[in-house]
């Protein structure tokens, strides 16, 4: 009540920080997401690409469709686990208009998939949808591994380095077995949140407001297991069973049964499976902190002492404090947060000034 503005009692300090503060996390470049990158050219419209002919509705094209120039700012990404490492040679892409597209004709689909220096550019734009097939919505920009795996086969390992630039919810990353679906995802929404997504049990959270900040996964699979590693730190494990079929891993972005409401973009940097020298984010866990001694007890001003209660302002703020009160003084002290501070007595409803005189007068008689 002794910083009561505008009819309204502050918060106390450590109440407003907590609601204003941001905590930054270490190691994360400031930097907005257009600094990542430098588009040269523009993109047409899904609907005018689809006037164009080259997707063909009912089966995959060959035609692709070429979008603008996306330049990666690798100054920004220097430092960062994986990101030295090169694009990995024997993968595919699937995107709306084609599911198996090989690397030779990378170029032709550069609407959505690009590759500069150790970075690959996966792209969606508002409104895009499958095509190549009767399946509903299920837009898609995804690189797959040549590489397979099934129980037995012992552990892999997927490696790499995500920036997410424009933010739509989404799986970015899939272990997948095309009889048997995929064990385990991590997702995004449209605040840049990262989850893990189990086949089986509880999804995670693993860290919120990424857009621009890049962050490492890390996923072991064995065909059956697997765990998940976000920035060097175990997330999470599970295990789905496969009966038939191989596992491969896939990272990009799927939308399965989401609309694409927006254009959506993100960065994959040194993307690798079973790399020989892993290069973590490293996570040291802090010193705890020491416990500091207690404050010694503020000396209460003169004064009767008064029991915790519920006090009210002449603008009806209220505070619940102790307090303390010397009649015959202008001022009633309260005690907000282990600190004594002092309040004009005119100031409080007439109502409490009231009660203080009824209270002390009766204390005289």
């Amino acid at each position: 009540m002794g910083a009561e503005r505008n009819g309204h009692l502050l918060l106390p300090k450590a109440l407003r920080l907590l609601i204003i503060g941001a905590v930054l996390q270490p190691g994360l470049p400031a930097a907005s997401p257009d600094a990542f990158y430098t588009q040269k050219g523009s993109d047409p419209s899904f609907a005018e690409v689809m006037k164009s002919g080259k997707l063909p509705r009912g089966r995959n094209s060959g035609n692709g469709f070429k979008g603008s120039r996306i330049e990666v700012n690798q100054d920004l990404l220097k430092g960062y686990p994986s990101t030295s490492r090169r694009v990995i040679e024997d993968i595919m892409i699937h995107t709306l208009g084609n599911s198996m597209i090989r690397r030779p004709d990378f170029p032709k689909w550069s609407r959505w998939y690009q590759e500069d220096g150790n970075t690959q550019i996966f792209r969606l734009f508002k409104g895009e949808e499958n095509v190549r097939n009767s399946r509903e919505l299920a837009a898609r920009t995804e690189a797959f591994s040549a590489f397979k795996w099934k129980k037995g086969d012992g552990w892999q390992e997927w490696v790499g380095t995500y920036t997410i630039i424009k933010p739509h919810g989404c799986s970015i990353f899939q272990a997948k077995n095309p009889h048997n679906d995929w064990s385990v995802m991590i997702n995004m929404n449209d605040d840049g949140d990262v989850s893990l997504n189990h086949r089986r049990g509880e999804d995670k959270v693993m860290a919120r407001n990424m857009t621009a900040k890049p962050f490492q996964i890390r996923i072991r699979e064995n065909g059956h297991d697997y765990e998940v590693y976000f920035n060097g730190r175990k997330e999470g494990e599970g295990s789905y069973a496969r009966t038939q079929g191989e596992t491969n891993f896939r990272w990009g972005m799927y939308l399965g049964g989401r609309e694409v409401r927006h254009d959506a973009m993100i960065l994959v940097t040194g993307a690798a499976i079973n790399p020989r020298n892993l290069d973590e984010f490293v996570v040291v866990d802090p010193e705890p902190e020491a416990i500091p001694e207690p404050a010694p007890e503020p000396e209460p001003p003169p004064g009767v002492a008064i029991p915790v209660r519920k006090w009210t302002n002449r603008s009806d703020g209220e505070l619940e404090a102790e307090a303390r009160y010397k009649p015959g003084t202008d001022v009633i002290h309260f005690k907000i947060e282990g600190t004594w501070t002092a309040y004009p007595l005119t100031e409080l409803s007439t109502e409490d000034q009231r009660e203080l005189v009824r209270a002390f007068e009766t204390v005289k008689d």
